[in-house]
């Protein structure tokens, strides 16, 4: 089992609240936008999603996801699919919160403008490496979801200055393209093992 990665976005009005058909004020967003790379992840590679990468685990109600308040798990702010609902548009990956009243103070922060992040943390289960590139570039072809979460200073933001508690995701990111470099290596000494066995066979 691969391991939760955390990501965000860090745009102005990526994240606002606006009201529903009832009345009440909604939190929305987009957790990732399609096709569009990222800026460097700790100088390691760059990352982008393909449109579709969740449309599997999403086709399973059964599959939860929550939404949590600059992801603090005891501050959940809705649950999949009963207050919270995530799908895929033409943009990216968007989700809809209805949060609880304690929340309030929290929808008028992001209408102030405070808060205008998202992070979002999946399980990549197929993703495609290119390194002809001048840095690697990672394509998420298919993923897990589990939380998305409105954030002041999302992880790996548009300026790594904007992390907060970088360590950690530093090493997960360094994990990350390490499981690739070896991958490639394995493959490579694979690669070669064949050839060097048709070559002993064509002696022959």
């Amino acid at each position: 089992m691969n391991d939760k990665e955390k990501r965000g976005n860090h745009i102005s009005a990526e994240v606002r609240a606006q009201e529903g058909e009832d009345g009440k004020r909604k939190i929305v967003g987009y957790a990732v936008k399609w096709n569009e790379l990222s800026n460097p992840i700790f100088g390691l590679f760059r990352e982008q999603f393909e449109r579709g990468a969740f449309q599997k685990w999403l086709s399973d109600p059964n599959n939860k996801v929550i939404a949590s308040w600059q992801h603090r798990l005891h501050e959940v702010l809705g649950r999949r699919p009963k207050t919270l609902e995530v799908y895929e548009d033409d943009i990216g990956l968007r989700y809809e919160i209805d949060p609880p009243s304690w929340a309030d103070k929290y929808v008028e922060t992001i209408e102030r403008g405070d808060v205008d992040g998202s992070s979002f943390i999946f399980i990549p289960t197929v993703e495609e490496w290119d390194e002809t590139q001048d840095m690697a570039i990672r394509t998420i072809k298919e993923a897990q979801l589990h939380e998305v979460s409105p954030v002041t200073y999302p992880a790996y933001s548009q300026s790594t200055s904007d992390v907060r508690g970088a360590d950690g995701e530093f090493r997960s990111a360094d994990k990350v393209f390490e499981k690739f470099k070896n991958s490639k290596e394995d493959y490579s000494a694979d690669l070669a093992m064949k050839k060097k066995k048709l070559e002993l066979l064509e002696k022959i």
